[in-house]
């Protein structure tokens, strides 16, 4: 009797335990497929992924060279300016020169004739003096 008892006890649990552990677990699959689907489907994004990263590196190229070429045309352009600013620098200094040189003469010129009227009176003067003295 214990053992009827027993057996319709594993009878009624048995079935109750399976059911609920198949409602318990998730169900347990290899995903061998959808692994295999998603390995070709990434496979077949490769490629492109390539070609994106190639368009994006000419790209850069591109822009890398053209910066380049505006670097080297700036450099050129700053080259021609040191050398028009050399140029502008020697113009302005002999025109400096020159402008020292007019005042130099002019300064000469004025003392020269200040030098001459001066003399030029003194010498009236002189001569009147000599005239008076002499004829006392």
């Amino acid at each position: 009797m214990k053992h009827c008892l027993f057996r319709k006890m594993v009878l009624l649990l048995l079935p109750m335990l399976c059911a609920g552990a198949l409602y318990l677990t998730p169900s347990a699959h290899a995903g061998y497929f959808n692994d295999l689907f998603d390995g070709v489907q990434e496979m077949s994004e490769l490629p492109g992924e390539v070609n994106k990263l190639k368009e994006e590196y000419k790209s850069t190229v591109s822009k890398l060279e053209e910066a380049q070429g505006t670097m080297e045309s700036y450099r050129q352009q700053n080259e021609a300016l040191i050398q028009q600013n050399k140029k502008l620098t020697e113009t302005v200094q002999s025109l400096m020169d020159a402008e020292a040189d007019r005042q130099a003469s002019s300064k000469r010129i004025r003392v020269l004739l200040i030098t001459g009227a001066a003399l030029l009176a003194g010498y009236f003067i002189l001569l009147r003096v000599l005239r008076v003295v002499l004829r006392r």
